[in-house]
């Protein structure tokens, strides 16, 4: 053990005295100057020997005390308690610097992102400082289901979108798809085994996993999943993307809804409609949502506003079957809200006024634009592959044969700064939402090169 001396020279205007010593004494001990168990002097020595107040002092000894780098043992003194490993992980955080970005920027074909300038951000922050002038609005956590005002908000705008009939206490609005989709499963009571497409949402399916359910992945064709397959198993829900469906990712045809339907009604089990991003379509035909045609209350609608507005804005909700709306509100007190208020009430104006509609136009028309462009380019560059068109994940999937390890492609492509992902069903999804004309160009051109 060692009674180290402080060295410390105070300079003028680098910020009160204590600060300047706190800096000064925690620098010692992350070069190594003063080691764990070496004693710093007592409050009085100090205070002498650096011709500072003891106030001073004590306040410097403090923050370090609090940030763990001494220790205070009565009738003893003050000790370094940081050993090197400790020494060397706080110096690493003190020199992160958080805005330091990366030295060059990705190309992002993922379907993780969109085209921020697809997205109004001043009427947002018209709504957001609407809100926040209302100080009654924010003074407490709000309702656990979804405030009310955006509950009726979107009771109107989905039946007058997607053709859904619902009432505002179905709804319930949170932070996230999978945050929804465990209330879902907390809530279930029947087999846990759930039927779904081979080429799923892999965030449902995690959530399905985590909550102890069997997954049963069923063959589907250009319609959708297969009814004669759902046919021959046991299930107790049956998960549906009714807006991408089957091997053409086409929106749910009406033949297939109704079989789905009786199917359903038959044998009294639930069918979780996801309708990811059912209002747009610029290539193919609009089609309303299963839930709308659901008379005997079967169907729990779910989706999520993330790529109409910003994926960072965090908002879904789902629209529960009246035996699920019942055991909700048997334990809905004991749920806290998971999704902003501010946001919330932000979106609830945002949907009253009709922006949403406008911003589903615009989107369908830059849409429209950027997949003829993504397909024109890759019948340029691929010309032997074949591709299918995804339009409500707004991308291209790129088959590249059956034999191929698509993660040697993916891998190729980010060590050239380029961001895919692989499907399934050896192919690549190449996203057009998130990038502009000029880049999409670039991108599809560099991976022929790198791919070929």
């Amino acid at each position: 053990m060692k009674l180290n001396t402080i060295t410390f020279t105070l300079k003028k205007d680098a910020g009160s005295c204590y600060i300047q010593l706190y800096h000064a004494i925690c620098q010692d001990i992350l070069q190594g100057k003063m080691k764990k168990g070496d004693q710093l002097p007592s409050i009085r020595n100090a205070a002498k020997q650096l011709n500072l107040s003891r106030t001073t002092i004590e306040n410097a000894y403090q923050r370090l005390l609090m940030e763990g780098l001494i220790i205070a043992q009565p009738q003893r003194g003050y000790f370094v308690d940081a050993d090197e490993t400790q020494s060397e992980l706080r110096k690493e955080i003190m020199n992160t610097n958080v805005l330091t970005q990366s030295e060059e920027a990705m190309i992002d074909l993922r379907t993780s992102s969109i085209d921020a300038s697809a997205f109004d951000t001043t009427v947002w922050l018209h709504y957001i400082k609407l809100v926040l002038q209302n100080h009654t609005w924010l003074t407490s956590y709000g309702d656990s289901q979804g405030e009310f005002l955006l509950r009726k908000a979107i009771q109107k705008y989905s039946y007058a979108m997607r053709g859904v009939l619902c009432k505002e206490d179905q709804i319930v609005v949170g932070a996230n798809f999978q945050s929804l989709l465990y209330m879902i499963c907390s809530l279930y009571e029947g087999k846990k085994i759930i039927g779904m497409e081979k080429s799923g949402f892999k965030q449902a399916e995690q959530v399905f996993t985590d909550c102890g359910f069997t997954i049963i992945y069923l063959d589907s064709d250009e319609e959708g999943i297969s009814i004669t397959d759902i046919k021959s198993k046991e299930l107790g829900m049956l998960y549906i993307n009714s807006a991408s469906c089957g091997t053409k990712k086409r929106p749910l045809h009406s033949k297939r809804r109704k079989a789905l339907l009786d199917y359903v009604n038959e044998q009294n089990i639930i069918l979780l409609e996801d309708d990811h991003n059912g209002e747009l379509r610029y290539q193919t035909k609009l089609r309303p949502a299963i839930q709308g045609f659901d008379a005997d209350g079967h169907v729990i609608y779910m989706r999520s506003f993330s790529k109409l507005l910003l994926p960072s804005i965090r908002m879904s909700f789902m629209v529960l079957n009246q035996k699920m709306m019942t055991r909700y509100y048997q334990k809905k007190h004991n749920y806290h809200p998971s999704a902003s208020k501010l946001e919330q009430l932000t979106l609830a104006h945002y949907l009253m006024d009709g922006h949403m509609e406008k911003q589903i136009r615009q989107l369908r028309k830059r849409y429209e634009v950027k997949s003829s462009l993504m397909i024109r380019l890759l019948k340029a560059y691929f010309p032997d592959k074949s591709y299918l068109l995804d339009e409500s994940n707004l991308q291209v999937l790129l088959y590249l044969g059956e034999k191929q390890d698509i993660s040697y492609y993916t891998e190729a492509a980010k060590k050239q700064r380029i961001l895919v992902q692989g499907t399934e069903r050896n192919a690549v999804a190449l996203s057009f939402a998130s990038v502009s004309e000029d880049t999409l160009i670039q991108a599809v051109a560099a991976l022929a090169e790198i791919w070929t």
